[in-house]
């Protein structure tokens, strides 16, 4: 076969794959790639949130991870603790029983992202940096999307411990928290799993 009938033929069969998969799902595979590149895009920048605050992004080195919402970084080398401003998730409970329903999720899919991310920033809101535990009050962002943000869409936290003025994007938090609740996803997926004063593992009994 010559080679200008096998370029023929792989044209051919690229513009076939293509057609067919344009009637199974729609879209042709170029779609398919920028339809999941957008999915993963968040509706919060690290600019908005470096506009709302007036404070800057910093860089810091993921470690590990604790639970889904508190983390171990290093900051120009220190070693520093990072605890997700205004969201929950639930608890490890380590020396204390069992993991709490969804924990181990949380925690997986915080360390998934922070370990395949090319670069892991974080920003302050306007009122304390600290908690009393010394840990870093902030928002983290991974890859330019915020990791809030996403363990909201994932079902995997709930909007918690609001402490003014530290709550510049509550309301955004809610509206994304919200569509989670709706889909019923992970810990919505069971009723009065989350309530005011946290998880209740017990009704899941």
């Amino acid at each position: 076969m010559k080679m200008q009938d096998v370029k023929t033929l792989i044209t051919s069969g690229t513009i076939i794959l293509a057609v067919v998969l344009y009637m199974i799902f729609g879209r042709s595979p170029a779609q398919e790639k920028d339809a999941t590149s957008t999915n993963q895009q968040g509706t919060i920048s690290i600019e908005q949130v470096e506009g709302k605050t007036g404070n800057k992004r910093f860089n810091v080195d993921f470690i590990k991870a604790y639970d889904g919402d508190t983390i171990q970084v290093a900051i120009n080398g220190k070693k520093q603790k990072i605890r997700l401003l205004m969201v929950d998730t639930p608890e490890m409970n380590y020396n204390k029983g069992e993991a709490q329903p969804y924990a181990e999720e949380a925690k997986d899919y915080t360390i998934k992202l922070l370990e395949n991310a090319k670069k892991v920033e974080a920003v302050y809101d306007v009122g304390p940096e600290t908690d009393n535990y010394d840990r870093l009050l902030a928002y983290v962002f991974i890859d330019d999307v915020m990791l809030q943000e996403s363990l909201l869409k994932e079902g995997l936290a709930a909007v918690r411990f609001i402490h003014k003025p530290n709550n510049t994007f509550e309301d955004e938090f809610r509206d994304i928290q919200q569509d989670a609740e709706k889909a019923k996803l992970n810990i919505w997926s069971h009723q009065n799993y989350f309530q005011k004063d946290g998880f209740h593992p017990e009704v899941l009994k």
